[in-house]
């Protein structure tokens, strides 16, 4: 007798007809920054504006007064005041230590210190307005014309900003002057910022499933500071989770070719270390092993013109890098690899962040972004204006987006009914799955750890 069989279509098959074209962002940016670093140092800047039009005779663009050494040197120095912050200790008169140590990394929520604090953050927006002041001046009649367009347009409020640059520079610590205000303000406070500069890069279309697929990759020595168990169990409520505790764990996941991952998030230390003339930064899990940009070319790179592979996570670096300013540079370097492999961005600090304010800064974010309701443009933005303007903390502008200002999760809430059916008799019996036939949205591969339960 002939009946009728339950299915459920676990894609949707239109996929196949509806892959997104190449250029997939959100919105257009609204202004687009460029830095180039020419053989002799000299620097070129160049500024697009969405929707505007440039003077009738070039866009705007300018030589910059400045080499690159010296842009790089003030970055350093603006990178050290704010690292100052972190280390923050007030003093008796006769010099002693005043109250607990470090009272600004010892806790997010700085509410209770306002009347200390607050002079100290408008400290440091005065230096991030000198600090882009000395980056734009010069007396040059084209220098003069583009120094006026771009801080007229970073005083603007809620831009959406990408600075293609050359030099690895803390754009959202930058703060430009207004009227309204007698202290200078942040740029991350003020727009949605990203930085960019990798190569291209393969191009895969968001996964669209009901659970995004995500990894904790983690130095033990960590759990338990802060809320990093809080982190740890809203990715296993919220996601696929897998735990990786070992550099060969993580190494052996980036060697597969499907690596189908949305989300992979890093809490563990950084690591800088120097052999001879070469110094290498990059993480370092619960063993000794220094995962750094080489590490990540040498699993990856064989995929890198393979239409059939997959990587497209968008990373969270929580990792600090020793304190060593200099180092920056070379621990976006790392979070570049990820890019140019296909990563949808790279989010870290650009400072030595104390583990308590890390660990409140992930959940924050990681408890936005899984809901695939924002990008991660929108969450850091939302995020500086949280801890700066409610908790008097300014440390998630030390927080810099290495591309991915429009990474969001596809999440597909799951609708279908449960995959079994009933019988004429009552009795329970399999439904029949039919697989997606689009290409877009490749299965999750076997992970090659051991997935986090319970």
């Amino acid at each position: 007798m002939a009946r009728e069989l339950n299915s459920e279509v676990v894609h949707n098959p239109s996929d196949d007809f509806t892959q997104w074209p190449e250029d997939h962002g959100q919105r257009p940016l609204d202004l687009s920054v460029v830095l180039s670093v020419g053989a002799d140092d000299r620097v070129e800047m160049i500024a697009l504006p969405n929707g505007k039009r440039a003077p009738r005779t070039r866009v705007h663009r300018a030589n910059l007064h400045v080499s690159g050494t010296a842009i790089r040197h003030q970055a350093d120095r603006l990178r050290g005041r704010w690292q100052d912050f972190v280390r923050h200790q007030p003093l008796e008169a006769d010099g002693m230590p005043s109250g607990p140590l470090f009272p600004f990394a010892a806790t997010h929520d700085l509410r209770s210190l306002r009347s200390t604090v607050v002079p100290v953050i408008e400290e440091l927006a005065e230096v991030g307005a000198y600090t882009l002041n000395r980056i734009l001046a010069g007396t040059d009649s084209d220098l003069v014309r583009f120094r006026e367009f771009l801080l007229g347009e970073l005083r603007l409020e809620g831009l959406r900003i990408s600075f293609d640059s050359d030099l690895s520079l803390p754009w959202p610590m930058f703060a430009v002057r207004t009227e309204d205000s007698a202290t200078p303000s942040f740029l991350g406070h003020r727009h949605e910022i990203e930085q960019t500069g990798a190569s291209y890069a393969p191009f895969h279309s968001p996964a669209v499933r009901p659970l995004p697929v995500t990894s904790l990759n983690t130095d033990l020595a960590l759990d338990g500071v802060g809320r990093s168990q809080e982190v740890a169990e809203l990715l296993g409520e919220r996601s696929t989770l897998t735990v990786r505790t070992h550099a060969d764990d993580l190494l052996k996941s980036l060697s597969d070719a499907e690596f189908d991952e949305d989300l992979m998030y890093f809490w563990c230390h950084g690591a800088f270390e120097e052999y001879g003339v070469h110094r290498t930064v990059g993480v370092r899990l619960s063993d000794n092993k220094v995962i750094d940009a080489d590490l990540v070319h040498q699993q990856r790179e064989e995929f890198r013109a393979s239409g059939d592979s997959v990587f497209r996570p968008f990373v969270l670096l929580n990792a600090c890098h020793a304190g060593v300013p200099t180092a920056t540079a070379e621990l976006e370097y790392l979070g570049r690899a990820f890019v140019e492999h296909g990563a949808a961005g790279v989010l870290g600090p650009q400072i030595e962040i104390p583990q308590i304010f890390a660990s409140e800064y992930a959940h924050a974010f990681l408890d936005r972004y899984l809901t695939g309701a924002q990008t991660a443009g929108e969450i850091c933005r939302a995020l500086v204006r949280h801890f700066l303007d409610e908790l008097h903390n300014p440390l998630a502008l030390a927080y810099l987006l290495f591309c991915g200002i429009d990474s969001l999760l596809e999440i597909r809430p799951c609708t279908s009914s449960p995959l079994t059916s009933t019988n004429e008799d009552g009795s329970v019996r399999p439904t029949v799955v039919v697989p997606s036939q689009a290409t877009g949205s490749p299965s999750t591969s076997r992970s090659t750890s051991a997935p986090r339960t319970g």
